[in-house]
């Protein structure tokens, strides 16, 4: 005798560990959740990551890492390039200025 209450969804109704069950799987597989704080500097693309601190005014940096590249590598960019460390949040990040005459 099943003693599981009853979950309904929208199509079907569900004793409450199955429907559980359906839930998981049903999440994405595949591919890594982005959880390093480099990505907040770093977009991922097709082809690797590319580091998107603005440099000047209207210009990125673009750097291309392959895929593959650890965080590690992406963090030692940052550090020795860009002078950016964890502690360093985007929105307090300040982008150089240069007037071009």
């Amino acid at each position: 005798m099943n003693t599981n209450p009853i979950v309904s969804d929208e199509n079907n109704d569900y004793p409450e560990n199955e429907s559980q069950n359906l839930n998981k799987k049903t999440k994405k597989k595949g591919g890594s959740q982005k959880t390093s704080w480099v990505w907040a500097w770093f977009e991922s693309v097709e082809t690797g990551s590319i580091c998107k601190v603005e440099v000047v005014k209207g210009q990125f940096c673009n750097k291309h890492y392959q895929n593959g590249s650890s965080t590690g590598n992406l963090i030692g960019h940052l550090v020795d390039k860009h002078k950016i460390t964890k502690d360093v949040k985007k929105h307090d990040y300040v982008v150089r200025n240069f007037n071009l005459i």
